[in-house]
């Protein structure tokens, strides 16, 4: 077995073929002037696991023609960060569910698909051969031991941020939106008194930051002695980072799913006890 390292996860792969005990396989990646993308895998095994997030269209391609390059091989598509999958059906007519045409071009080509917290339940029903690595744990073991509590910015990531608390051993709640009259709104843990305490909020993915900004500032506005937030993927678009920093966040903690200065927890051993 050899793997693959993708443009956009060279030290995730990295750490999977330490874990694995697997070489990885020499790899070329230049784009011509044109702007196409090249690439050329010229030691690859009959069983070729590639690693490689889809951040941006360019990854897309590139891991298509790393497929291309693989023909003789059996290919495991470990994909920590699956992009697309937020578009899981459809929201207007005559739009493309853009997670359904990705999994048929990824299963076109791969025997088995691995992923970590994939979006939803919807988009992960479009795949056949999709194996999901739940990272809540991970993060729950990352805090263990720590005198925080966690909250989830919304009812839809209870479920999540319940798992995670269980790993960290501490309490946790969700934030909820009570009407106080027609023009106001007020965001508030359900039921946790968080003023003194240290708080985490978890959640799947930070793309624009703007949840956990609004968070942020509510849970500083009922006393929280400090605010940390913790994903799985950090998508980061555009300022984000800077935005969260700026509303009050003392840090960011995140996965190696995609690979950012803020992703300080590996997901590498769960998935290499996924391909062992």
């Amino acid at each position: 077995m050899k793997v693959i390292a993708g443009t956009s996860s060279p030290l995730l792969a990295k750490r999977i073929a330490e874990c694995l005990n697997a070489k990885l396989a020499k790899t070329t990646f230049k784009r011509f002037p044109d702007g196409e993308i090249y690439v050329r895998i010229e030691d690859a095994d009959e069983e070729a696991v590639v690693v490689q997030s889809i951040n941006s269209n360019d990854d897309l391609v590139a891991l298509m023609l790393m497929f291309d390059a693989l023909e003789d091989a059996e290919i495991v598509a470990v994909i920590p960060y699956m992009g697309y999958a937020r578009q899981d059906k459809k929201f207007n007519e005559g739009e493309a569910i853009s997670i359904r045409a990705v999994a048929r071009l990824i299963e076109s080509y791969a025997s088995k698909v691995v992923t970590v917290n994939i979006h939803s339940r919807d988009a992960a029903s479009y795949f056949k051969k999709l194996i999901e690595v739940d990272a809540m744990p991970i993060i729950g073991r990352y805090y263990a031991g720590r005198d925080v509590v966690m909250v989830s910015p919304d009812l839809g990531s209870y479920e999540r941020v319940k798992v995670c608390a269980e790993y960290a051993g501490c309490e946790f709640d969700y934030l909820e939106k009570v009407r106080i009259n027609a023009e106001t709104v007020e965001i508030k843990p359900k039921s946790l008194d968080v003023k003194g305490k240290d708080v985490v909020i978890v959640d799947d993915i930070i793309s624009t930051g703007g949840t956990m900004i609004e968070a942020t500032k509510m849970l500083l506005n009922a006393g929280a002695k400090s605010v940390e937030c913790a994903c799985v993927h950090a998508v980061l678009a555009g300022n984000a980072l800077n935005r969260l920093y700026s509303a009050g966040v003392r840090r960011v903690v995140a996965t190696d799913t995609i690979e950012r200065a803020v992703s300080v927890i590996s997901v590498a051993e769960s998935i290499a006890n996924v391909l062992r």
